[in-house]
């Protein structure tokens, strides 16, 4: 099923509401299979109508991974449950579900594990800013790197706030100093006797 204006999705983020977008819809797919797109995230082409992402058959997120008894995660890509293999929060032993056939099977009994098998190494590891984030060494593990860029991020982002408020202050600032001018402008050219 062809997607409709494939040039114009948007992408709401569950956790906080924050909006992506405009982007193609190909990008957000290359989010998905990358692990970026939670299943709960919301997509929609015109910011009215929004949709939780794995129902929208183009994402391809269509496998649930069984991390307990009657608890499940996803569904989420093919792709994104090889870098869950490559970090090591799952393992080729770990249960899967796919959505579309509910049948249970295996991670290393997928055709996209087999196929990821035979590639060479050196092309599994994607050059995405996330991976490397994530396998960057150091104490802790995945928790501690994620823990520390999500310090980052909200450091950067406090960073861009104090920025905005400064300019809007700045704004109302001129704002009112053009207004101050434009009346000094009316007074000046009052009306004039003939």
């Amino acid at each position: 099923m062809p997607i409709e204006n494939p040039e114009n999705w948007f992408l709401k983020k569950h956790e906080n509401g924050e909006i992506f977008g405009p982007v193609s819809f190909r990008k957000i797919r290359d989010w998905a299979r990358s692990a970026q797109v939670n299943p709960q995230d919301m997509l929609s082409n015109d910011k009215t109508i929004w949709t939780k992402a794995p129902m929208i058959p183009e994402m391809e997120m269509d496998w649930l991974v069984v991390v307990g008894e009657n608890l499940l995660y996803g569904p989420t890509t093919p792709e994104a449950l090889l870098e869950f293999d490559q970090l090591g929060e799952i393992s080729p032993g770990t249960p899967l579900v796919n959505c579309c056939t509910g049948e249970t099977t295996s991670l290393q009994e997928t055709p996209f594990f087999k196929a990821a098998q035979l590639e060479p190494k050196e092309e599994k590891i994607s050059s995405n800013s996330i991976l490397a984030i994530l396998q960057q060494p150091g104490p802790g593990g995945l928790r501690a790197n994620l823990q520390k860029r999500i310090r980052e991020l909200e450091v950067g982002l406090l960073d861009k706030r104090r920025k905005l408020m400064a300019a809007e202050e700045t704004i109302v600032r001129l704002e009112a100093r053009i207004k101050e001018l434009e009346g000094r402008a009316r007074e000046a050219s009052g009306p004039r006797k003939g």
